[in-house]
């Protein structure tokens, strides 16, 4: 048990590390041992838990993105919903909430451009999850696949807009703008409602 302990205490300083690093210096400017060092764990450990800092990138933008599945607390396709547009809202609050209370490890996933090999995955795993959420909707001419595809690149969109303008509106205005300008339309098109 204690050595589980160690190993999430070790991984966790390199991932906190890293990210600082990242904010600092750009992605591509950092090499293994600035991590190391800013973590206080040896060069040697590093490699006893990654094969690389890729490695370690891509657990900590999995582990965020799983903690955000877990936040959101999104309706399966098969539950029935009473307002889409509602849950939209409240879950968009709930997003924009979170990254309000991790902003380096966003910043550095949506603002940093060579971390595209992260964030192409996260965003193909968003895109599927969402597509499972719309195939519960009534569907018009448009594809499904095409739809969350489009809700999905413009929420990261908007995360990055907000991100880059130093968060000017608060996480409620956020949600409510997600839904206006993404959901709303979408959902529009896609139920002809």
């Amino acid at each position: 048990m204690s050595q589980d302990r160690r190993i999430r205490r070790t991984q966790k300083l390199l991932g906190e590390a890293l990210i600082e690093l990242v904010l600092e210096k750009g992605y591509k400017n950092i090499p293994i041992q600035d991590v190391t060092d800013r973590a206080d764990i040896g060069y040697r450990t590093f490699f006893r838990h990654y094969d690389g800092l890729d490695a370690l990138f891509i657990e900590i933008a999995q582990e965020r993105v799983y903690e955000l599945y877990d936040i959101l607390d999104l309706p399966q396709a098969y539950e029935a919903v009473a307002d889409h547009i509602v849950v939209s809202r409240e879950s968009g609050v709930t997003l924009f909430k979170h990254v309000q209370e991790n902003p380096k490890i966003f910043r550095v996933l949506l603002l940093d451009d060579n971390l595209s090999f992260v964030l192409q995955p996260v965003m193909e795993m968003a895109r599927k999850k969402n597509e499972e959420l719309l195939r519960g909707l009534p569907s018009g001419d448009i594809d499904v696949s095409i739809a969350a595809n489009h809700i999905i690149t413009a929420i990261f969109g908007l995360m990055r807009w907000w991100l880059e303008n130093d968060m000017p509106h608060p996480p409620s205005k956020m949600g409510e703008i997600f839904t206006t300008l993404i959901i709303q339309p979408t959902f529009l098109v896609l139920t002809k409602e």
